[in-house]
């Protein structure tokens, strides 16, 4: 006999009923998709040209694949290859590329330095800045941008990612 599925999962949680219940094993998230990654880099885009800037805008999934990339006429063919792995370094590492450049440069005297990275095949300059789910907080990709100076890089990503927090974006 056929059991609905919400049934199908209940006696284990039936016999809970009125005690302590276990931390959940599964957590609600949301994904960043394939259009929310094309209207990322798209706004890239539209930004870098504003400027008169030649760049390539890519955009990461949570575990640092490619979901959009964009090169613009006139960016430099390597200049793909450093978007997305800034973009990847960006989500891997949770936190802007701009930082870990710092920890990298710093100043060898404080101590925040972590030259093991040169050599871990990230790329740490500025220029990767994660993407946020503005509904719960949590990161669901990331953005790389390059193709100017580093802190041109990253006024671009910022620009591209701050497209989201339109209205009508949709992750």
């Amino acid at each position: 006999k056929d059991v609905p599925c919400s049934v199908r999962f209940r006696p284990a949680a039936a016999r809970l009923v009125g005690r302590h219940r276990p931390p959940m094993a599964l957590a609600a998230s949301s994904a960043l998709t394939y259009l929310g990654a094309k209207q990322i880099a798209e706004a890239g885009v539209a930004a870098a040209e504003k400027h008169g800037f030649k760049v390539t805008v890519a955009v990461c999934d949570t575990g640092g694949n490619v979901l959009a990339l964009l090169r613009m006429d006139g960016a430099m063919p390597v200049s793909a290859e450093i978007a997305a792995a800034k973009a990847k370094s960006a989500v891997l590492f949770a936190r802007e590329t701009k930082l870990l450049e710092g920890s990298v440069n710093g100043d060898k005297s404080n101590g925040s330095e972590r030259s093991a990275l040169l050599s871990s095949g990230y790329v740490l300059m500025e220029g990767g800045i994660p993407i946020v789910d503005p509904a719960h907080g949590r990161i669901v990709g990331a953005c790389g941008v390059s193709g100017v100076k580093p802190h041109e890089d990253a006024a671009v990503a910022s620009a591209a990612v701050e497209c989201l927090k339109t209205p009508s974006s949709k992750l």
